[in-house]
């Protein structure tokens, strides 16, 4: 009997030292794929689509929410640019920003420059300039950490030029960007 006793023991110790190795390995692993970044969220896509007429060139978004895009036109003709704003949303009617510079103007305080980046600037079809504008979510500007995701929309408020007073608001992209 007590033979059987040891041979049962036997057999337990060995399935626990069996499933105990297995599961070091896979708790080895799960700790080098957390170390290495396999899983960081700096892999996920970073895009911008542009609204038609409008393309992206580079772009990124700082730590303290500072967006830097640079942008083309292809509408046609020359744009005088009035104002910028970023959000992460849409106001409620889906036609203005949520937040920050809801109303696109060239007010100086949503801009890290002190002033409207290209304000009264043509910016000619064919041609891109570089825009800086703070971006706004929920909770103000839209600060992060290194490697986090923003989700945004970029608005223009822009004088088509030869058309005398026809001025236009309109989203021109919505962007993912990792905070750099």
């Amino acid at each position: 009997m007590d033979a059987q006793k040891g041979k049962k023991a036997q057999v337990a110790i060995d399935f626990l030292i069996s499933y105990g190795v297995a599961m070091l390995i896979i708790a080895v692993s799960i700790v080098a794929v957390v170390k290495l970044g396999i899983l960081n969220p700096i892999l996920s896509p970073v895009s911008c689509t542009p609204s038609p007429g409008f393309s992206c060139g580079f772009f990124y978004i700082t730590q303290n929410g500072i967006l830097t895009i640079n942008m083309s036109q292809a509408i046609g003709g020359a744009i005088t640019i009035n104002g910028i704003s970023c959000s992460s949303n849409y106001n409620q009617s889906g036609d203005f920003p949520e937040y920050g510079n809801v109303y696109v103007t060239g007010n100086s305080v949503y801009y890290p420059a002190g002033s409207a980046p290209g304000s009264g600037i043509d910016m000619y079809s064919g041609t891109s300039d570089t825009f800086e504008v703070y971006c706004y979510d929920p909770n103000g500007k839209a600060v992060g950490s290194i490697n986090n995701i923003f989700y945004g929309h970029l608005w223009l408020n822009y004088t088509i030029a030869g058309s005398g007073y026809n001025t236009v608001t309109q989203s021109v992209a919505t962007f993912t960007s990792s905070y750099v």
